[in-house]
């Protein structure tokens, strides 16, 4: 008889937590070894340069913190995620539903509904930077305010590029590997547990897209990552492949990132980030969201003869 995969019978709660020891242990391993294997390729001063790397313009610092963004990236998402499924159901690919073929007109929606949906969020982004906490969480909101401040000096230092090997890897760090990664670990793992332990999925769906953005780290950034979050959920659920939601979340970062780069090389001017803010942009977002609706009926329409994706297998 053939032996049951490890994960198979094991209740959500367990899951739960051989995920989190699994990707607790992948990410300290990978980022060990990724800093061990930089030295020889970067030189010794890579942990200094690393500390310098939200004030600097240097190309080899912002090499390595390419390098290692893109190591902490698989080491904390992919790998684990792949560790899980193998664990779980021995068939990868299986597990993640990616031998299911999409439909090319979900797929197509699926693309359109991610471009229709950005003055939203970038309207949900305006009214999150008005958010406040209470007084007494003051050093917390001016660490928080900090942190995101390093990070969008980091992040703009990476998109900057006018190459189109830079291009490239910008993709493949902030558009391949996410969508994947990403992808496998909170709609492919985790809103299946919950939904194995809520027997709801549209709470599943909220709740794994909550976790989604809290795990960016990014409090400004939390109700629009969320909102992409229950979105990538739906399209899931209503498709019965992870392959959609993956090419959704790729379209997503690769907009952001081919905008910059035609923008830095005076290319064309796509400030992508002001399309539905402030006041002028009252009825950039009312079209939005009447567009957005529109696609996303019309996708659970076009899936909903479709047997639903069996989220206790797993």
């Amino acid at each position: 008889m053939k032996k049951k995969p490890f994960l198979h019978d094991k209740t959500p709660f367990l899951k739960l937590i051989m995920l989190g020891i699994i990707v607790l242990s992948c990410t300290i391993f990978t980022l060990m070894i990724g800093v061990l294997l930089a030295f020889p390729i970067f030189g010794s001063n890579i942990l200094q340069s690393l500390s310098n790397l939200a004030n600097s313009t240097s190309p080899e610092i912002i090499a390595i913190g390419k390098y290692m963004q893109i190591i902490s990236q698989l080491g904390m998402f992919v790998i684990p995620s792949l560790i899980f499924a193998f664990l779980a159901n021995r068939s990868i690919g299986g597990f993640f539903k990616l031998k299911v073929k999409p439909k090319t007109i979900t797929i197509l929606l699926s693309v359109i509904l991610t471009i229709a949906a950005i003055p939203l969020i970038n309207k949900m982004i305006e009214i999150n930077s008005f958010l406040r906490l209470p007084e007494f969480m003051s050093g917390i909101e001016n660490w928080m305010k900090a942190s995101e401040k390093d990070a969008g000096k980091m992040t703009q230092l990476f998109l900057n590029v006018n190459t189109t090997s830079g291009l490239l890897l910008n993709l493949f760090m902030i558009a391949v590997i996410p969508a994947f990664g990403e992808e496998f670990l909170f709609r492919g793992i985790i809103l299946r547990i919950f939904h194995e332990w809520s027997k709801n999925i549209h709470a599943a769906i909220i709740f794994s897209a909550m976790l989604f953005s809290a795990f960016h780290m990014q409090f400004y950034g939390f109700l629009p990552r969320m909102m992409m979050g229950i979105l990538f959920g739906y399209l899931f659920y209503w498709s019965g492949t992870l392959w959609v939601p993956i090419i959704a979340h790729f379209i997503n970062n690769a907009i952001a990132v081919v905008g910059v780069y035609l923008t830095f090389n005076g290319t064309a001017n796509l400030n992508l980030d002001n399309l539905g803010t402030g006041s002028s942009g009252v009825m950039m977002d009312f079209v939005s969201l009447i567009l957005v609706t529109g696609i996303i009926l019309l996708i659970y329409i076009v899936e909903k003869n479709k047997r639903r994706i069996e989220m206790k297998e797993v």
